[in-house]
């Protein structure tokens, strides 16, 4: 067993689970626009793409050095819990941008939420991912 920062993971992980966060408020961002100014934004979907694929990769490789690290790829982590909750938003979110614009905007707001709930995740001593910042 490896010690979690001696590895080279973190210099993976982290940086593709932040990408996919920012691409969820990007994609936030541009709906609200969207919904302002009454104009199809091709971009927002392609963003909600991007932070899927990027949530993606940021949950393979969380779960790959999971396993060098604690011996499991996954132990049902709040932080984990609330990424794997996150990455299902996000497809919901592209699934139904097209359909129903309503459900595309609380989908995406709910992913929001979920990143809050993340961050104060990691601030707090909670479960394997804590940093007692």
């Amino acid at each position: 067993m490896t010690h979690l920062l001696d590895s080279t993971m973190i210099y993976i992980h982290p940086p593709l689970s932040i990408i996919g966060y920012a691409f969820v408020f990007f994609s936030f961002a541009l709906v609200l626009a969207e919904r302002k100014y009454s104009k199809q934004v091709l971009s927002a979907q392609k963003c909600m793409y991007a932070a899927w694929l990027f949530n993606l990769l940021g949950l393979i490789s969380g779960m790959l050095w999971a396993q060098l690290a604690w011996g499991s790829y996954w132990s049902w982590d709040p932080k984990e819990t609330l990424t794997l909750f996150l990455f299902v938003c996000i497809g919901f979110s592209t699934v139904f941008y097209e359909r129903q614009k309503k459900a595309s905007f609380v989908l995406l707001l709910l992913s929001i939420v979920c990143i809050v709930l993340n961050i104060g995740i990691t601030i707090g001593d909670f479960g394997l991912h804590s940093y007692n910042l």
